[in-house]
């Protein structure tokens, strides 16, 4: 058996370990992976966190195909975590409508569902159809951020922001009325100067 010289040994190894060397680096990529996901991993909000200003993914009904809380700065906003099966989150929608309508220069309302668009789109029209009304509430579809913010074991779900982002209360369907939307918005300006956040924030209904 001949001998080989030491370039063709270098050459029979990185032959020989291409797949292994392969494999090595897709294991590596994926252990680093993890360890940026895991960097990355939410932290779910208390009463009094603030939600970051991130983009919320696919919004329909909305004037850009995009949206974030800077979008609707100065308001309070009122999450609707919801899906298309649900039948508390269909029968709490023409309430949605009606305070999204009442309170519209303080109040915004956007709905969260983890449906996809697909479903959702079809969805929305034969509701229209069915109430002989245009849906105009934002929807935020496809959601995979906002659900892990807002814990909740059941849906619909509410949580209530006030403005610079806060989150002041998570709710069922049982306490989205009139009565406490008012009450909230009575006593959101005497809460904002309490808590030190700027009155100015506050667009008056």
């Amino acid at each position: 058996m001949g001998k080989l010289c030491p370039r063709d040994s270098y050459r029979q190894i990185k032959t020989i370990n291409k797949p292994l060397i392969k494999k090595l680096l897709c294991l590596l990529g994926g252990v680093l992976l993890l360890s940026y996901l895991s960097a990355q991993k939410i932290k779910p909000l208390y009463i009094d966190d603030s939600l970051p200003d991130i983009p919320f993914g696919k919004v329909i009904n909305y004037k850009d195909s995009s949206a974030s809380l800077a979008s609707f700065k100065g308001k309070l906003i009122l999450f609707d975590f919801w899906f298309t099966h649900c039948s508390f989150c269909i029968e709490a929608m023409p309430k949605l409508d009606s305070l999204q309508k009442l309170y519209a220069k303080a109040l915004q309302v956007i709905m969260v569902t983890q449906d996809p668009l697909e479903k959702v789109v079809p969805f929305i029209r034969k509701y229209e159809q069915q109430h002989h009304v245009k849906w105009t509430i934002p929807i935020v579809v496809g959601d995979t951020v906002l659900h892990q913010y807002f814990r909740h074991f059941s849906e619909p779900h509410y949580a209530w922001l006030a403005p610079e982002n806060r989150l002041v209360a998570q709710s069922s369907f049982f306490f989205l009325n009139k009565e406490i939307m008012e009450g909230y918005l009575k006593q959101l300006p005497e809460e904002l100067a309490r808590t030190g956040y700027r009155m100015d924030s506050l667009i008056k209904n």
